[in-house]
């Protein structure tokens, strides 16, 4: 691999940080609602699992920070802390993150949702939030001012869009050999129940 020139920034450089939607109490459900509630259990790392979503109510007087395409879901406490891109999949949904999460907005047209995403789950970026969080003995705390001092390496935009399509193949090829193994282990159960059978 030849070097490739990048730019060492700060988080807080190229997005802005802000915190989730600030639910008072439980979130609870509620049937035919409109909006849905972004969880931590609705994430992995392929995104979010639209419907498992919660539906609910939002109140408040501000309107909400309706997430969109393009915006990074990190979550502020867990011992797992891997951003999640909001893609196109999110469609016309009306949907909020929960408080758990930072919401995370690029503010510079030179960076690419995908491949920030895709940094801040890499060992360089993960490294600082584990060296920086605040560890209770259960649960790793993740402060904004924390996650806005991540370092980020920033290539040329066409480097990014290389980095997170292969990042995004490579993704999928996880998936499929995911059910691969699954559909594998399930023939193998058939087979033994049927020689059982006979």
């Amino acid at each position: 691999m030849k070097h490739i020139r990048a730019d060492k920034l700060n988080l807080s450089d190229i997005a802005t940080v802000a915190a989730g939607h600030p639910f008072r109490g439980k979130i609870e459900p509620i049937k035919g609602a409109e909006t849905v509630v972004v969880q931590m259990r609705d994430t992995s790392p392929s995104g979010v699992n639209w419907p498992s979503c919660l539906r609910t109510e939002v109140s408040g007087r501000r309107e909400p920070d309706w997430l969109r395409p393009g915006d990074i879901l990190f979550p502020a406490r867990g011992n797992v802390s891997l951003a999640v891109l909001i893609d196109e999949s999110i469609g016309s949904l009306q949907a909020v993150a929960a408080p758990h999460f930072f919401l995370l907005r690029v503010s510079r047209p030179d960076v690419l949702p995908a491949y920030l995403a895709w940094w801040l789950n890499q060992e360089p970026a993960q490294r600082h939030l584990e060296q920086n969080a605040q560890s209770s003995t259960l649960v790793r705390n993740i402060a904004r001012p924390v996650l806005e001092a991540t370092p980020v390496m920033l290539p040329p935009l066409p480097r990014q869009e290389q980095i997170a399509g292969l990042a995004n193949a490579m993704q999928r090829e996880k998936e499929l050999l995911h059910r691969l193994r699954q559909t594998n282990q399930q023939i193998m159960t058939g087979l033994a129940r049927d020689l059982l059978a006979d």
